[in-house]
């Protein structure tokens, strides 16, 4: 919340939309998801070609399940301005799994996968998507480099349980 309040208050002198992502990332992080949304649609709206943002919203919607056509498309419009951006091929994999997409979110968390190899979210989302699809060695195999991986946003114990369920499940 402090910080929130401090980026508003900058916002506020400094003008203009430097500090939008940033006010968006950290109301994301505090839950304030209509907030950070509104603060993305507004900088969005401003500059309809900032990857950055059509991403980021994008992926907020899908990973929270929510408006999954929408995130797809903004995530596409991300891609279409930096079409081999890691991130981006994630946040499109995610919102195809998020659907129910299997093939192309496999396809798009793959190449994202192959990219960010030490991105332990990226190799936690390809091992759902594997997994889902029924390819238990290969979920496995992702979630372990999950594991190896920066760790950053992501439950290791819930990625252990997952491994430890894939694995039993495939006795």
């Amino acid at each position: 919340d402090a910080a929130v309040a401090v980026l508003e208050r900058a916002r506020a002198r400094l003008g203009g939309d430097a500090l939008l992502l940033e006010l968006a990332s950290i109301q994301e992080r505090a839950g304030r998801f209509a907030e950070a949304e509104r603060a993305l649609r507004e900088l969005i709206a401003r500059e309809p070609t900032n990857a950055l943002a059509l991403n980021y919203l994008g992926y907020m919607l899908a990973d929270r399940g929510e408006r999954l056509d929408e995130a797809v498309a903004l995530v596409e419009r991300a891609l279409a301005v930096d079409p081999d951006n890691g991130a981006y091929l994630d946040s499109l994999g995610w919102a195809f799994f998020r659907q129910g997409r299997l093939e192309e979110a496999v396809t798009y968390l793959r190449r994202a996968a192959v990219q960010m190899v030490t991105d332990s979210v990226v190799q936690d989302h390809y091992g759902d998507a594997l997994f889902r699809r029924g390819d238990v060695a290969g979920a496995v195999a992702a979630w372990e480099r999950a594991l190896a991986g920066d760790l950053r946003d992501v439950d290791a114990e819930a990625v252990r349980r997952k491994i430890d369920r894939a694995r039993r499940g495939r006795r």
